[in-house]
C-alpha cells in the first residue's frame, strides 16, 4: 500500500487504559502517509451494522492526541461479537461498498480470530494490534494494557493492606497452660484480579513487595497469590494462610478470576459451585451478579474451615472484588508510549505490504521494539505465566520482578510507606501482673 487508500480502525475486546493509545498511533501514522482513516463503532459489530448511521465515522483530520487524551474505555467503543459466516459475508459487502483498502483490528486473541476469520471472506488487507490486560498472549514479551493494571492492582494492594492491617490487635487469653498472648483479630483481605486463563496479573500484584531497588521483601502482602499457573489446592491454602496468620497476624490473598483443582484438574468454580453461567465464547462468567466468585469462596472458606491456634479471637476477611476498575483508573506511562508504537507499527505493516500479521513486542537488551507474527500464532491462543517464574502459592520470583517491573513505571511508581516501628515501652510490674483476660 503506497498510494493513497483507505484504511478502517476498529476496537474489540475488554478495553484497556491505553487501547486508545493504539488508535493515536495508527491515525498519526496514517496522516503522515495521506491515506484516509475511518473507524468502526463497535469494531466488527459496527461494520456488520453499517447502514446505521454513525457507525462508521471518519478519523482522517482528527488530531490523534484526542484519542491519546480521551480516558480510560475504547473511544470507538468496543464489542465482544463472535461473527459467523452470515455475518462475515456482510461485513465483507460493507467494506467493498465503502471503499476500504485496509482493516486495523485492535485487541486480544479473540479479536485476532475475528479478524482471521473475516480474511476468509474478504481480499482487504488485515493488520492486528495486540492489547489485553491479561497479558496472555503468546509469542510477545507482553501486552498493552498490562503494565497499567498491573500498577493498579499493586497500588491498590499497598493501599488496602495499610487500612485493612489497622485492625489486628492482640490480647490476653486463658488457655490450658494459663494466660498467654495471642491474635485477638486477625484481619484478613482477599482481593480478586482479572485473568480467566493466565495468571499474569495475579501474579504482578506482587510489585507492591518490592522496596524502592525493586527487591522483593519477604513477608510483605501479597502473602498468598493463587493463580492458573499452580493447581489450587484447598488444603494447602488453608495450611498456608494459617502458618501466615500465625506469624504476622494478618494476611492478603490474591486469587485470578479462574483457578485450576488440583484434583480434578476442573475449574474450582465447576468443583465448588452447583451454577456455572458462560459467556458466548464458552468462557466462564466471574463478573456477574450470579456468578461464582473465587474471593468469596475463599472468604468463606476463612470463616467456615479455616483453623489457627494461635488466633484466640476472630479472623476478620474481606472480599474485594475491582473487577472493571482494574483496567480503568490508572495509565502506566510506559504502557501508554509502547501501546502508541503498536498503532503506528500496524500501519508501517500496511505501507510494506504485509496482511494476516499481528503486531507484537519484543523484549531485548531493555529495549522494547515492535515485530509482526503470523495472525495465526495470536488468534484464539494463550499463553501462561512460564513456571520458572512462580514460586507456588507465594508468587513470583525476583526474576519476574526484574523482567517486567519496568511495565508499571518501575519500583519507584508504587507509593512506599513507613515500617512503621516504634520503640516499646517497658512494661511496669503491676500491669503484667494483672493482665485483662480477653476470653
Amino acid at each position: 500500500m503506497t498510494d493513497k487508500k483507505r484504511i478502517i480502525l476498529g476496537e474489540s475486546g475488554g478495553p484497556t487504559p491505553v487501547i486508545d493509545w493504539e488508535v493515536a498511533g495508527a491515525i498519526d501514522r496514517a496522516q503522515a502517509a495521506g491515506w484516509e482513516v475511518y473507524g468502526m463503532i463497535n469494531g466488527l459489530e459496527g461494520l456488520l451494522n453499517a447502514n446505521i448511521e454513525g457507525n462508521i465515522v471518519d478519523l482522517t483530520t482528527l488530531d490523534p492526541m484526542s484519542f491519546a487524551f480521551n480516558g480510560p474505555g475504547a473511544c470507538l467503543r468496543t464489542t465482544r461479537i463472535k461473527p459467523g459466516e452470515e455475518q462475515y459475508r456482510k461485513m465483507a459487502e460493507n467494506l467493498e461498498a465503502l471503499g476500504i483498502d485496509a482493516v486495523v483490528y485492535f485487541g486480544g486473541n479473540d479479536s485476532a480470530d475475528q479478524l482471521k476469520g473475516l480474511a476468509e471472506f474478504s481480499d482487504v488487507l488485515g493488520i492486528h494490534g495486540i492489547k489485553t490486560v491479561d497479558n496472555d498472549l503468546p509469542v510477545t514479551h507482553h501486552c498493552p494494557g498490562y503494565g497499567s493494571a498491573a500498577l493498579y492492582n499493586a497500588t491498590a494492594l499497598k493501599n488496602v493492606h495499610n487500612d485493612y492491617s489497622s485492625y489486628r490487635t492482640k490480647g490476653n487469653f486463658r488457655t490450658e497452660s494459663g494466660i498467654e498472648a495471642g491474635w485477638d483479630t486477625a484481619p484478613v483481605a482477599i482481593y480478586q484480579v482479572m485473568g480467566r486463563k493466565a495468571g499474569w496479573l495475579a501474579q504482578g500484584t506482587a510489585f507492591s513487595k518490592v522496596d524502592p531497588k525493586g527487591d522483593l521483601i519477604p513477608d510483605r502482602p501479597p502473602h498468598i497469590i493463587l493463580s492458573k499457573e499452580v493447581l489450587f489446592d484447598k488444603q494447602e491454602f488453608l495450611d498456608t494462610l494459617s502458618d501466615t496468620l500465625s506469624r504476622l497476624g494478618e494476611a492478603v490473598v490474591v486469587v485470578q478470576e479462574d483457578l485450576t483443582e488440583r484434583e480434578t484438574k476442573k475449574s474450582i468454580a465447576e468443583v465448588y459451585s452447583d451454577r456455572v453461567e458462560r459467556d458466548q465464547h464458552g468462557n466462564i462468567q466471574h463478573g456477574r451478579a450470579a456468578s461464582f466468585s473465587p474471593a468469596l469462596f475463599l472468604a468463606q472458606l476463612c470463616s467456615e474451615e479455616l483453623k489457627v491456634e494461635s488466633i484466640h479471637g476472630n479472623v476478620k476477611e474481606v472480599a474485594l472484588v475491582p473487577q472493571h476498575i482494574q483496567r480503568s483508573c490508572m495509565m502506566s506511562s510506559v504502557d501508554a508510549s509502547e501501546a502508541y508504537l503498536v498503532g503506528a507499527a500496524c500501519v508501517d505493516a500496511l505501507r510494506e505490504g504485509h496482511s494476516g500479521k499481528s503486531v507484537i513486542f519484543n523484549r531485548e537488551c531493555c529495549r522494547t521494539t515492535t515485530g509482526l507474527t503470523e495472525m495465526e500464532n495470536i488468534a484464539a491462543r494463550e499463553r501462561g505465566v512460564p513456571q520458572e517464574y512462580i514460586n507456588g502459592i507465594a508468587g513470583p520470583t525476583q526474576d519476574f520482578i526484574d523482567e517486567f517491573i519496568y511495565l508499571i513505571g518501575g519500583p519507584a511508581a508504587i507509593p512506599h510507606f513507613s515500617n512503621r516501628r516504634y520503640p516499646r515501652v517497658n512494661v511496669p510490674d503491676a500491669v503484667k501482673a494483672s493482665p485483662y483476660v480477653t476470653g
